[in-house]
């Protein structure tokens, strides 16, 4: 195990560099995106858990106003926090950070290579699977800006837990299968979710196999009716495509089809319904050598072990629902989030050197987070030794079925194509009304799975080449050509660095007794889908040199009760439109000022620091006025302020560890 652990570290810090080099000081995003609010993250679980002695699970820091927050719906990563808080003290919270990214790639590709030495593949190759999935555009993108998806050992380290417990049947395989989705649970929110999705997939086809009954000779007409059907619409549709507004006449009744959603159901609908006739499969049950109770047994092992360690996420998202602080998650029938167009699997790798300026944006929706939310690229070197492998019909169809699966999922409820919207109804269409499936909310990030299993394949595709014909040179061939291909079309270095300094002033307000809060303008709450106000994720990351509980917050689920709370707060409502840019409507600027007491009192407010690099035209002049400010400090880009005579306040501090 030592030589291929030692390559994967070489190799998580190729698809890095220059980062080893800068490991302190620079950081693969700019801090004021949510790569900051991951580095907090890590800061967070240890400063909870060492200053303030108690489960990292919640803090204060942060919607310091509205009394702290708790991070079971936020994506907080614990996984990094615990493999990083001992890493803070000699490295910095910078150098720990950094260095958590660089241990997740080796041990993604590790989990990997167990993974795919379970099913059989040979060392090499097992190696190989590993690596391109460490280095696939997928994850490698992600790695700037969403890096709880980066953590992606769980994954893996799953399914070979799983394959483990399904040969074995034993009671400890099961407490490891629980062990492990809450490992991917703590890694990043959506990753329990992808192990059920996983885990029912695999063991349904473990246990279940189709009888196919054939036409009925007496539905031949039927069947007719169906092709026609097909046919009419696929005919729309093309005329749709090409000259816009279509209309289908049925006898005398005209159809106009504005858009391809009609057509486009219909014409599944057809299709599945023809295809039944003509297959008629029915699923059968197959029933284990050990029998079902047996089953049932291990099963319940592998969930209550899960549920048990899940407790402090679980607990908090009861006490939500107990107190009506649950964010809301209607699910919308056509207008929910999409997926990654289909043609995204084979846009050469958008973080090339040489290619990304071109390729960067193939198939983006428009939007500021187009990149890397809808990035699903795959080696094309690899889909061609995959295609070659599947010319022979060896592939593994478990495999071949499983990959497949999670794409389709990857392509959200209606299918993209080469950015067109086809209206075609994908699974997910009706998966995401599953409660608890439901909570994903970017069916995108299906494509880490998709490409987990694409690398696999690629696995058993070298191992189909080496077994066939290949020897000698010409298996040395293949592997030079297939090593060089793959290093050169997925090589993403020199990676572009971004600064992680701390502007100076922030380090003067700080305090290691934590006393007084920090209001740092413009201000306002941030989630994953929705902001009021301007909150930067930097605010977030500069409390790290800080340590002052903030006003405002960035997390990624934001209960309705906390936008009101705040809302309903005359002088937080004028900071949130000023913020915004927005002008006051009449009689918020006096409404504020009367307040101006009651929320000093409230918040225990010590320093107003101003962002005049960022602050619309207004703001710094209102919050001088409205909180009666002095000025403690001011440079070209802050300006830091003191209350005049606040009153005292009304909500004590925590005491924190010397």
């Amino acid at each position: 195990m030592a030589a291929p652990f030692a390559g994967y570290v070489a190799l998580a810090c190729a698809i890095t560099w220059p980062l080893p080099r800068f490991l302190a000081t620079r950081v693969l995003g700019p801090v004021s995106g949510d790569l900051g609010v991951y580095i907090w993250n890590l800061w967070i679980f240890r400063h909870e858990l060492w200053r303030h002695g108690h489960l990292p699970v919640s803090t204060d820091h942060i919607f310091a106003y509205t009394g702290g927050a708790d991070f079971s719906l936020h994506n907080y990563a614990p996984v990094a926090g615990a493999l990083g808080a001992p890493l803070v003290s000699p490295l910095g919270v910078v150098g720990a950070f950094n260095a958590i990214s660089l241990v997740a790639a080796v041990l993604t590709g590790m989990t990997m290579f167990l993974l795919a030495r379970r099913l059989g593949l040979k060392p090499s190759s097992a190696w190989m699977a590993g690596a391109l999935f460490i280095a696939s555009p997928t994850l490698v993108s992600r790695d700037a800006v969403h890096f709880s998806l980066t953590l992606a050992a769980a994954l893996p380290l799953f399914l070979w837990s799983l394959l483990r417990a399904l040969d074995r049947c034993r009671t400890g395989d099961a407490l490891l299968v629980g062990v492990t989705v809450a490992l991917a649970s703590y890694s990043d929110a959506y990753f329990g979710i992808f192990c059920i999705l996983m885990g029912t997939f695999v063991i349904g086809w473990r246990f279940t196999a189709v009888r196919w009954e054939g036409r009925d000779p007496r539905m031949r007409v039927l069947v007719r009716v169906f092709d026609v059907v097909v046919g009419c619409m696929s005919a729309a549709i093309a005329w749709r495509l090409l000259h816009g507004p279509a209309f289908v006449m049925l006898g005398p009744m005209a159809i106009r089809f504005n858009t391809l959603y009609t057509p486009a159901l219909v014409l599944l609908v057809s299709a599945l319904t023809r295809a039944w006739l003509t297959w008629r499969p029915v699923p059968v049950l197959r029933t284990p050598a050990e029998g079902w109770a047996k089953w049932t047994r291990l099963g319940l092992v592998a969930v209550g072990t899960c549920l048990v360690l899940l407790l402090p996420a679980l607990i908090g998202i009861g006490l939500r629902l107990a107190t009506g602080r649950m964010p809301a998650a209607t699910q919308f029938w056509r207008s929910s989030p999409r997926g990654v167009d289909l043609l995204s699997y084979v846009v050469p790798n958008p973080n090339h050197p040489w290619l990304a300026e071109r390729t960067k944006y193939w198939l983006m929706p428009p939007g500021l987070d187009g990149f890397p939310e809808y990035v699903a690229s795959f080696s094309l070197v690899a889909l061609v030794v995959i295609a070659l492998a599947a010319t022979r019909a060896s592939l593994p169809r478990l495999w071949l079925a499983f990959t497949g699966f999670f794409v389709l999922l990857s392509l959200g409820p209606f299918v993209h194509v080469a950015g067109v919207n086809t209206s075609l109804i994908g699974p997910w269409a009706l998966l995401r009304m599953v409660p608890i499936v439901g909570l994903v909310r970017s069916p995108g990030r299906f494509a880490i799975v998709a490409v987990l299993g694409l690398s696999l394949l690629f696995g058993f595709a070298l191992d189909e080449l080496r077994r066939n014909g290949l020897h000698g040179r010409r298996r040395r061939a293949l592997a030079v050509l297939v090593t060089v291909g793959l290093a050169l079309e997925l090589a993403p270095v020199p990676r572009q660095l971004y600064s992680a300094a701390i502007p100076p002033v922030y380090e003067k307000l700080g305090d290691v007794n934590e006393s007084g809060r920090l209001l740092d303008l413009p201000t306002g709450i941030r989630d994953g889908a929705s902001s009021t106000g301007d909150f930067s994720a930097a605010t977030q990351y500069y409390q790290t040199a800080h340590r002052r509980p903030v006003i405002g917050g960035y997390l990624s689920r934001v209960s309705e009760w906390r936008r009101r709370r705040d809302n309903d707060d005359p002088m937080l409502r004028a900071l949130f439109a000023l913020s915004e840019g927005r002008p006051l409507p009449a009689g918020w600027r006096e409404q504020a000022v009367t307040s101006r007491d009651a929320f000093l009192r409230a918040s225990c407010l010590d320093f107003v620091l101003i962002q005049r690099w960022r602050a619309p035209a207004g703001l710094e002049s209102f919050a001088v006025e409205a909180l009666r400010l002095t000025q403690v400090h001011a440079d070209r880009q802050h300006a830091a302020y003191r209350p005049v005579d606040p009153p005292p306040c009304e909500r004590p501090l925590r005491p924190v560890r010397p």
